[in-house]
C-alpha cells in the first residue's frame, strides 16, 4: 500500500482557501442578505454582474439598487416567506431586463443562521440561465417550423393530405360520440383542365392556379373550417358543426370567388377558371373511407355531368 502524505493544511486554512474560492471564482452569483435584504457578503462575480470593482461596494444596498422595482419586489417577497416559514424555495426562475435583453435566471434562496440556529436573514445562488432558454426557444420554433412543413403544403400555403386525414380521423370520433343532431361536412373539389393549363402554359402556371383555388377557398370558408390540398389539383375542405345545407352555400361561394377572377398566364393572357365540387356530410357511425368516398362520388358526377357544377 502506497505511504499517505500527512495531510499539513489546517482547517481553518482549507476554509478561508474554500471561502475564498468561493467568493472570488464561482460562476454562478452567491449573496448573503440580513433581515431587511440588505446585502451583508456577495460574491465577485455577483459584483462583476452589476459593473462593480469589488463586492464591498454592495454592502447595506439592496435589490432595489440593481434591479427594475418589480424583479426587487418578487425577490423581497420570496424572502420574507423564507425568514418567516425557515423553509428554502428553489429553483425560482426569474427575467431581468437588462441592456434591451430579456436576462433569465435560476435562483435557489436559503435560510441564514447565526451560531445560535437563529434566522438573521437569507442568502442564495442564482445561475444565469439565458443561453440555456435562448437555445430552448431557437429549438422549439425550429420543432415548430419542422411541423408546420410536415402538415402544410408548399406551393398553396393549405394543410396537406397527410394532416387531413388526422383532422377527419378527429372528428369523425368527436362526432361519433356526441348524442346531438349535429353533423360536419366535406367539400371535394377539383380543378377544370388543368393539364391543359400545365401543358399550354407551363407548370409554374398551374401553381399559380393552385395558389388561386387556395385563396378563393380561405376567402369563402368559416374561422371554424379547414382547407387542405389533398393532391396535384385535388382539394378537400372540412368543415364542422354543417349540414348539406349550409355546406353547398359555402362551396357556392368558393365556386364564385374562383371564376370571377380570371389568371394571369403572362403575354397579356388570362385564363378563367372553374372547379368542380362533391358534397358529403357526415352520419354517426360513418367511418372515414366512407364520408371520403361519398364526396368523391359526387365530384365525378360534377365532372361526368360537364364540369364547374356542384354535386351533393
Amino acid at each position: 500500500m502506497a505511504k499517505k502524505d500527512k495531510i499539513t493544511i489546517s482547517q481553518s486554512e482549507v476554509d478561508e482557501l474554500v471561502l475564498d474560492t468561493i467568493k472570488f471564482h464561482c460562476a454562478d452569483t452567491i449573496y448573503f442578505k440580513d433581515k431587511e435584504s440588505r446585502f451583508l457578503w456577495n460574491s465577485q462575480q455577483h459584483a462583476d454582474q452589476f459593473g462593480l470593482k469589488s463586492p464591498q461596494d454592495m454592502f447595506g444596498k439592496t435589490d432595489y439598487d440593481f434591479f427594475p422595482k418589480e424583479f426587487a419586489d418578487k425577490a423581497l417577497e420570496v424572502e420574507k416567506q423564507i425568514i418567516e416559514s425557515g423553509e428554502p424555495m428553489l429553483n425560482i426562475e426569474e427575467e431581468w431586463e437588462k441592456d434591451d435583453e430579456i436576462r433569465y435566471l435560476l435562483a435557489s434562496k436559503y435560510p441564514f443562521y447565526n451560531k445560535n440556529g437563529e434566522i438573521i436573514g437569507t442568502w442564495g445562488m442564482t445561475k444565469d440561465i439565458t443561453d440555456i432558454r435562448n437555445l430552448e426557444k431557437e429549438l422549439e420554433r425550429s420543432y415548430m417550423k419542422v411541423q408546420r412543413l410536415a402538415r402544410v403544403d408548399d406551393i398553396t400555403g393549405l394543410y396537406n393530405r397527410r394532416y387531413f386525414y388526422e383532422n377527419l380521423e378527429r372528428e369523425c370520433s368527436l362526432y361519433d360520440r356526441r348524442e346531438d343532431d349535429t353533423s360536419f361536412s366535406l367539400i371535394a373539389i377539383d380543378v377544370d383542365n388543368m393539364k391543359y393549363i400545365n401543358d399550354q402554359y407551363g407548370q409554374p402556371r398551374g401553381d399559380d392556379v393552385l395558389r388561386h383555388i387556395a385563396t378563393s377557398m380561405l376567402n369563402a370558408i368559416r374561422k371554424s373550417d379547414i382547407c387542405f390540398r389533398t393532391g396535384g389539383d385535388e382539394f378537400m375542405v372540412l368543415l364542422p358543426d354543417c349540414d348539406k345545407t349550409a355546406a353547398v352555400a359555402i362551396a357556392k361561394i368558393i365556386a364564385k370567388n374562383v371564376s370571377d377572377q380570371a389568371v394571369p398566364m403572362g403575354d397579356n393572357k388570362f385564363e378563367k377558371i372553374t372547379i368542380s365540387a362533391g358534397i358529403s356530410t357526415y352520419v354517426h357511425g360513418t367511418d372515414i373511407s366512407e364520408i371520403i368516398s361519398a364526396a368523391d362520388r359526387k365530384l365525378y358526377k360534377s365532372k361526368r355531368n360537364g364540369k364547374n357544377q356542384l354535386s351533393y
